[in-house]
């Protein structure tokens, strides 16, 4: 049987990678973004690697809306076997304030982003997998819950929160035939969005950034899915 990988949050750079990747594995492809065009975009790009896939409609940082994309992806394909959340796009550092500027509703709105949303998927995929004692739940992460980062004030609790989530979550089913680990995101990812306003802005930077393809990543998801020897990777040497 023909395994399904669902990505929330799929976009045009890492989510291909991702899909591609797992795609030549034998999966059949879920995507899960706000416009049709890019999820048509996506379903095309994969079709001309033969990779099966299909776009759902939903905005992942809406919980009735996620609900809807998950029941509506089990209604095409049956279940999911693998779960990935890409939470972000939008423009460089929307909504992102340092530590001194943060404040309880610029908080509030990255926790959501990033936590609650995570929290609100895990609620809706993971009790089918822990019946069927077989599963994985994959999540972008960022370096700024590992190293904190005083320009990244908000983003970094909601990540530090986000990578106590996932640690705790893989302890939790650890023997339940159900993973959960994380790449996180420690360089610019090439193509993205932030690497695209990096490579266009007229201000120099007081240092040369990293940037690491797509592929990269995708292969970092791959290899925690299929070893299943550890909660997390950091892909990159931001904040080392």
């Amino acid at each position: 049987m023909l395994r399904t990988l669902a990505i929330f949050g799929a976009g045009p750079v890492l989510g291909l990678s991702l899909a591609r990747r797992f795609g030549r594995e034998g999966f059949r492809i879920a995507l899960v973004a706000r416009t049709r065009a890019n999820l048509d975009h996506l379903v095309a790009e994969l079709a001309r690697d033969g990779i099966e896939a299909a776009g759902f409609t939903a905005d992942v940082y809406e919980p009735d809306q996620l609900a809807r994309a998950v029941a509506a992806i089990k209604e095409a394909y049956g279940q999911i076997d693998v779960a990935e959340f890409s939470p972000g796009g939008g423009n460089m550092g929307e909504g992102i304030v340092t530590t001194l500027d943060a404040d309880v509703e610029n908080t509030r709105v990255i926790l959501d982003r990033f936590v609650l949303s995570a929290v609100a998927l895990v609620r809706q995929v993971l009790p089918g997998m822990v019946e069927r004692g077989d599963g994985a739940i994959l999540f972008t992460a960022g370096q700024s819950g590992i190293y904190p980062t005083p320009g990244l004030g908000n983003i970094g609790m909601a990540q530090a929160a986000l990578r106590n989530y996932f640690h705790t979550l893989n302890a939790e089913l650890a023997g339940k035939g159900v993973y959960v680990g994380a790449v996180n995101v420690g360089a610019l990812i090439e193509g993205s969005v932030p690497h695209q306003w990096i490579t266009s802005s007229s201000v120099p930077l007081e240092f040369e950034p990293e940037v690491i393809h797509p592929d990269v990543f995708a292969d970092g998801f791959w290899e925690l899915y299929t070893k299943r020897d550890r909660v997390e990777t950091l892909v990159g040497s931001f904040g080392q």
